[in-house]
C-alpha cells in the first residue's frame, strides 16, 4: 500500500513541477525546456503505471473528450505519414501525446477536493510570481541578475515577465485570472478574501501592462462569459459580491488603461511596426487559407507551417513567419480540414459538460468549473489572433483547466 501511495505522490508532484517549471522557463519554447517536459511527463506516467500495476486497478475513467481526442491523434498520425517534413511532424506528435498524457494523468490521479485545491493554489501562486516579477522588471530592476531575458518588446513598456513575448504572458494571465475569481465564489474568511482580491488585482495589472490587445480582448470575453453564467445560474449565491468585484476590476482596468503607454498601444492598431499588427495578421491569414486550399485533406504535417508558408507569405514581410497568428488556421493548415470538425466536437462536448457541472450543489465544483470554463473561453477567443497554444506553458495550463471541467466530481477523502 505504501508503494502505491508513493507512486501516486510522484505522479501528482511531477504535474505540480510542470505547472511551476514551464512558465518560468521562458514559456518552455526552447528545446531543452521541451525535453524537460517530456522527461517529467515520462516519470509521471511511469509512476502512474507502477501504481496501477500494484493496485491491479486498470479501470478507465471516461470523459466527454475521449473520442475526439482519439480521432485527433489518428488524424495527426495520418498527417505525419504524408508530411512534407516527417521528422518535424514526429516531434510535434510527441508533444501532442505529451499533452494528452498530462490530461489523462490528471483525470485518473487527481480525485479529491484537496488535490484539486493544491493544483489551483500552484497556478495562482505562479501567476502571482509572474506578475510581481514582471512588474519589477518593468521598472528596470531585476532581483535575479543571472535570470535575464532580453526581448525587443520588453523595451517598449510591455510587461513580459519570464516569457519572451508579452502576448504569451497575457495568455497565461487571462486563464489564471478567471480561475482565481472562481475560487472567490467559494467563500472564505475576510482575511483570505482580501488576499485573493489583492492577487486578482496583481494579475489584472500584469495583464493590462502586457499591452496585449489580444490578451485584453480574451480576458474581457472570458469575464463576460463568467458574468453571464453566474447571473443565469440559480445555484450561485454570491452574485452581488461577484458583480461588485467584476465592476471594481473593470474600473481598475480603465484607470490603468488611461496611462500613456497603454493609450499609445491602443492607437498603434493600424500602424506598421516590427510587431505583427492587425493588417499583417490578415495577410498571414490569407496566405494560410491558400495553403489550406492546396493541402485540404491532411495538411502539410504537424509542425510544418513555418517550412511551407514561405511559399505563401505575402510580399513585404521583413522576417520569416513561423506561425499564422491564428491557432485555428495554423493547426488546420498542418493537419487538414477534418480538424475543424474535431475542434467543434470538442468545444460542444466541453461546454455541455461544464454547464452540467455548474448545477452541482458543491460550491467547490461550481467555482472551479466556472473559473476554468471562463479561462478556456478567454484563450479560445485570443487564439483567433495569436498562437498561445503553441507555447507549452500555456498549452499545459489550457490542458489542466480542461480537465477541471470534464473530470469526475472530486470526493472529500484524501489519499
Amino acid at each position: 500500500m505504501s508503494y502505491q501511495l508513493s507512486a501516486n505522490w510522484i505522479t501528482r508532484y511531477a504535474i505540480y513541477g510542470l505547472l511551476i517549471f514551464t512558465p518560468l522557463a521562458r514559456g518552455s519554447v526552447q528545446g531543452w525546456a521541451i525535453s524537460t517536459i517530456h522527461l517529467v511527463t515520462l516519470i509521471a506516467l511511469t509512476s502512474f503505471l507502477v501504481e496501477k500495476s500494484l493496485s491491479r486497478n486498470w479501470q478507465w475513467i471516461k470523459t466527454p473528450l475521449d473520442m475526439p481526442i482519439l480521432i485527433l491523434i489518428i488524424l495527426s498520425i495520418l498527417s505525419t505519414v504524408f508530411s512534407v517534413h516527417r521528422y518535424t511532424s514526429i516531434w510535434s506528435i510527441i508533444l501532442l501525446i505529451n499533452y494528452v498524457t498530462i490530461y489523462y494523468l490528471i483525470i485518473h490521479t487527481f480525485r479529491t477536493r484537496s488535490q484539486f485545491r493544491q493544483v489551483i493554489y500552484i497556478i495562482i501562486g505562479v501567476g502571482a510570481f509572474l506578475s510581481i516579477f514582471g512588474l519589477i522588471k518593468l521598472i528596470g530592476a531585476n532581483p535575479f541578475s543571472w535570470w535575464e531575458y532580453t526581448d525587443i518588446r520588453q523595451s517598449q513598456f510591455r510587461l513580459a515577465s519570464t516569457f519572451g513575448n508579452p502576448d504569451h504572458l497575457a495568455g497565461y494571465m487571462e486563464m489564471a485570472l478567471p480561475l482565481l475569481l472562481g475560487i472567490l465564489l467559494l467563500g472564505y474568511k475576510p482575511g483570505i478574501v482580501t488576499l485573493l482580491i489583492y492577487l486578482c488585482c496583481t494579475l489584472l495589472t500584469a495583464l493590462v501592462f502586457s499591452l496585449s490587445r489580444g490578451g485584453w480582448s480574451g480576458a474581457f470575453t472570458g469575464l463576460a462569459f463568467m458574468s453571464i453564467a453566474l447571473l443565469t445560474n440559480r445555484h450561485f449565491q454570491r452574485k452581488k459580491f461577484f458583480m461588485c468585484l467584476i465592476g471594481g476590476f473593470f474600473a481598475v482596468a480603465l484607470i490603468v488603461l488611461s496611462s500613456t503607454p497603454v493609450v499609445e498601444r491602443i492607437r498603434t492598431l493600424e500602424q506598421k511596426d516590427q510587431i505583427p499588427n492587425f493588417k499583417s495578421r490578415i495577410s498571414r491569414w490569407r496566405g494560410t487559407v491558400e495553403m489550406i486550399e492546396d493541402y485540404p485533406l491532411l495538411g502539410v504535417g504537424p509542425g510544418n507551417f513555418a517550412f511551407i508558408f514561405t511559399q505563401y507569405q505575402p510580399p513585404g514581410f521583413a522576417t520569416r513567419s513561423f506561425y499564422a497568428h491564428n491557432d485555428y488556421l495554423d493547426f488546420t493548415s498542418e493537419v487538414g480540414l477534418p480538424l475543424s470538425a474535431i475542434v467543434v466536437w470538442m468545444i460542444i462536448a466541453f461546454y455541455r459538460q461544464g454547464f452540467r457541472k455548474l448545477k452541482n450543489p458543491s460550491r467547490l465544483v461550481r467555482g472551479i468549473t466556472l473559473g476554468s470554463m471562463s479561462g478556456i473561453t478567454a484563450m479560445l477567443f485570443h487564439s483567433i489572433s495569436d498562437f498561445n497554444l503553441h507555447i507549452p506553458a500555456n498549452a499545459i495550463l489550457f490542458t489542466v483547466l480542461s480537465t477541471f471541467v470534464v473530470s469526475a466530481i472530486p470526493h472529500s477523502n484524501s489519499n
